[in-house]
């Protein structure tokens, strides 16, 4: 963990000195980032990635050091970062990456709701979200932060108890994943967790109704 801890010190630390070397620092609200603050970004994460998961690298290092020579595709903005889709990526490349906004430096008026969309139930707490965050990288994530973004939390109005969210991964690894918590012991702890069939037979059925799915 302590080494963790120092690389994650070390992105943030390239992060502001790249800000600050710019003069003119990074954009804000919901304005494209330039393509040199997108590419330190994707090395960042690349580097951060290849460093605590190596074994889950399935990128080509060459073949993605020529891809971000290349003028990036424009993305849009999201909930969970910047989001960019290569349409002809070649082998060994990234077909997307969603380049979050803590390394970017500057955090979205209306970003997009891009990543799975829910009907119903309430927006939750900043509070609530923090700690539910905290739990996901914890349990879902390895305790990488710069793993993926927990996006769409929203709270049950059946049941405030139980709270529904997404995943999504900043580098192509892993899909995107829904979840289910409720609170166990005074701490929000994720009850079921992946890309099918998510809360069957765990979470009550009214509350899985509530946001849109359908158990068998």
């Amino acid at each position: 963990m302590a080494k963790r801890d120092r690389s994650l010190i070390g992105i943030a630390s390239v992060v502001v000195g790249v800000l600050l070397l710019s003069g003119c620092g990074a954009p804000s609200g919901d304005a494209r980032p330039s393509d040199s603050s997108l590419v330190t970004g994707i090395n960042l994460l690349v580097s951060s990635f290849g460093a605590n998961h190596p074994k889950m690298v399935n990128w080509d290092t060459a073949a993605l050091k020529a891809q971000l020579k290349e003028k990036l595709p424009a993305g849009i903005d999201t909930d969970a970062g910047w989001f960019i889709q290569w349409p002809h990526p070649t082998t060994g490349q990234l077909p997307q990456v969603v380049v979050p906004w803590t390394l970017l430096g500057q955090y979205p008026n209306k970003p997009i709701q891009y990543f799975n969309s829910y009907k119903g139930g309430n927006l939750v707490p900043q509070a609530t979200s923090l700690d539910l965050v905290k739990s996901v990288i914890k349990t879902e994530m390895q305790g990488d932060q710069y793993f993926g973004a927990v996006v769409n939390i929203r709270s049950s109005t059946i049941n405030p108890q139980w709270i529904i969210f997404t995943t999504v991964p900043y580098l192509p690894i892993t899909d995107i994943a829904t979840g289910f918590a409720t609170v166990a012991n005074g701490q929000w702890s994720v009850v079921d967790f992946g890309t099918a069939l998510v809360g069957c037979g765990t979470v009550p059925l009214k509350v899985i109704s509530e946001f849109g799915y359908k158990c068998p």
